[in-house]
């Protein structure tokens, strides 16, 4: 089987504020720690040292890759270092986990991951803004309906079921004859800083370039900043 080699490049201003140090917790593997970088940040990969004993005042964001409670002990262990990281003014962001993520008590507030969390597959649903003037929606890119454009595979996977009113849902999906769900993309604020769960499928679009995921991915990581 032969198929033309090609390579598509598309460019963006996805607006990251300049010299921003992230920490990444890689879990089964992805690409999204090079999808950081491209956006102009520094990023480290945070192991079980960094984790368990290292000093995480310095970042400005740290990101939870997908399905890491499943693999990494460290992160599990070290789960409340990363809360107080947050409750002294960080930015956590947790991407999408499956069941052995526990946020009734591993995430700052109560929420529920059961193991039939829901899922939207359909890369084109309709994608409604719950908040539209929040921070995580507006800024640096003001997110709208292009940036649903262009998807492959599915919108995300593993949505939280229930939440404390802490959280606030950000955008509401559902596919053909699903019930809408909410739980998609949550945030709260945590003492001086934030936590925000998204379990939309931004590390199936970062690697085809999809410009709405970079939109999305820059105002994660620029929120508080």
């Amino acid at each position: 089987l032969y198929e033309p080699a090609l390579a598509q490049v598309r460019l963006l201003d996805a607006g990251l504020p300049s010299g921003m140090r992230v920490g990444y917790v890689m879990g089964v593997g992805d690409d999204v720690s090079s999808a950081i970088e491209q956006l102009g940040a520094e990023v480290t990969l945070l192991d079980a040292d960094a984790l368990t004993g290292g000093s995480l005042v310095d970042f400005d964001a740290i990101m939870v890759g997908t399905r890491a409670y499943a693999v990494r002990p460290d992160l599990v262990a070290s789960n409340g270092r990363l809360l107080e990281y947050a409750r002294n003014g960080g930015n956590l962001v947790v991407l999408y986990q499956t069941p052995e993520y526990e946020p009734e008590s591993q995430a700052p507030f109560p929420a529920t991951l059961p193991g039939n969390a829901e899922e939207t597959s359909e890369e084109d649903a309709t994608v409604r803004l719950l908040a539209p003037d929040h921070p995580l929606l507006t800024t640096p890119n003001r997110l709208d309906s292009n940036s649903w454009s262009d998807w492959v595979e599915q919108r995300g996977s593993k949505f939280f079921t229930t939440w404390s009113d802490e959280y606030t849902a950000l955008v509401e999906t559902h596919d053909t004859g699903q019930t809408p769900q909410r739980g998609v993309w949550l945030t709260a604020p945590v003492g001086l800083g934030h936590f925000t769960y998204v379990a939309l499928a931004l590390h199936r679009q970062l690697p085809y370039g999809v410009p709405g995921a970079y939109e999305i991915l820059a105002n994660l990581l620029a929120l508080g900043r």
